[in-house]
């Protein structure tokens, strides 16, 4: 996808002295005033002919001008999107959050972040809080922004709490080495590698959450405060959190060593069949290529095979991984992924359901695939121990169960 970037201020001699005599400008800088309907439809029509060009998205900077301005810059850009393209859904990436964003289709991400590790362990925090504000959807410059060059270790570490945020995304200051895996040394280009390839795997998963959040409004990065109310250990806990059925817990310091608090229940080790009760503490030794993540017993994990974008989806069948003990089921969610259709019920809803005591998976889908994108195949995979047991390729049919032995 190709984004364009904007700024909030006007740089042109006769675009200014046009601003100004209109009283379009805020005080007496170059910052034009998006609370004024008038300068909204103005601007609307200077960038319109962006859209059909090519350009899929803004990325909103430096716009920290009034309390609200990046919420009328965007509706800005929404209303004239909406008459552009009236069928394509509206996305931006802005520096800052005014209230009420999130119905407009804008993302926030959180400015110009120190190149540091203290930075590292600092941004969970910031976007979890941000999160409750009503931010759903948050991110952060991978790496960090401001500073010399990234330590291999620091932007490996950065890659792979990235992979558990509601936006991925990698940036970096043109003065600075940039954050591409393949300018690192082989040991860090692998570990940032895996990092993104399990991004992509898990894409099929956070695109249900994520349909579920704009139902239910239950946010994809969950605090454990927001998933474990009764227990005090995780009242200030920002250093691990829920994406789903997903604990992530990322490595935030040189040591590679990780004290990991579980909150009650059975919890395994992400794609093994290693299980912990807790509620309990570990202490993990954490090799640079590796990332802890922990599921939930009873859970319900869907995954892509390898991707590099992802138009590629589906790529080969979807894996449908339980990770048994008790009765599970996930609302598996599939649309077009670029238009408004979604909004008139064009969505292949798929029911998932695991009967421990059956050893059986079922499911029951809402609609046929939706398109070229959908998937059209699945497997199973079932974590017990000591070895999973994983059936062969099925037609990913309206309905259709699994039963293992």
């Amino acid at each position: 996808r190709f984004g364009g970037i904007r700024k909030p201020r006007l740089g042109n001699s006769d675009l200014l002295s046009m601003a100004r005599s209109r009283s379009w400008l805020i005080g007496s800088s170059r910052n034009l005033n998006y609370s004024r309907t008038d300068v909204r439809s103005w601007y609307g029509a200077q960038i319109q002919h962006f859209l059909t060009e090519g350009v899929d998205f803004w990325w909103n900077d430096e716009g920290e001008t009034q309390y609200f301005t990046f919420f009328d810059w965007n509706t800005a850009q929404l209303n004239v999107s909406n008459t552009t393209l009236p069928k394509k859904r509206f996305f931006t990436i802005n520096r800052s959050y005014s209230p009420g964003m999130q119905r407009l289709g804008g993302i926030v991400w959180t400015g110009d972040t120190p190149v540091s590790w203290a930075a590292l362990k600092h941004t969970a925090g910031y976007l979890l809080n941000w999160g409750l504000a009503g931010a759903g959807y948050i991110t952060c410059d991978i790496g960090g922004f401001d500073g010399l060059d990234d330590p291999p270790d620091l932007l490996v570490r950065w890659y792979q709490l990235g992979v558990f945020l509601p936006v991925m995304r990698v940036h970096s200051w043109r003065r600075d080495k940039a954050h591409f895996p393949f300018l690192y040394n082989g040991a860090a280009a692998a570990a940032m590698r895996n990092a993104l390839n399990l991004r992509y795997a898990l894409v099929p998963y956070y695109y249900s959450l994520a349909h579920r959040f704009s139902l239910t409004g239950e946010l994809l990065m969950q605090p454990l405060a927001m998933v474990f109310p009764t227990d005090p250990v995780v009242a200030d806990t920002t250093t691990e959190w829920m994406v789903g059925d997903l604990l992530a817990v990322p490595v935030l310091d040189l040591a590679n060593i990780r004290l990991v608090y579980l909150p009650a229940g059975v919890w395994y080790e992400f794609n093994t069949t290693i299980t912990h009760k807790g509620p309990t503490r570990l202490d993990a030794f954490v090799p640079l290529e590796s990332q802890l993540v922990y599921v939930r017993q009873g859970s319900i994990i869907t995954l892509a095979p390898p991707l590099q974008y992802t138009d590629q989806l589906p790529g080969g069948p979807l894996r449908v991984q339980i990770y048994p003990g008790a009765d599970a089921t996930f609302e598996f969610v599939e649309d077009d992924g670029e238009t408004t259709a979604y909004t008139n019920g064009i969505v292949r809803s798929v029911t998932f359901t695991w009967s421990d005591s059956s050893r059986t998976l079922s499911w029951s889908s809402s609609h046929a695939p939706i398109d070229a994108h959908a998937f059209t195949q699945l497997f199973a995979q079932v974590m017990y121990s000591p070895s999973p047991l994983t059936s062969t390729v099925r037609a990913f049919t309206l309905t259709g169960s699994i039963v293992f032995p």
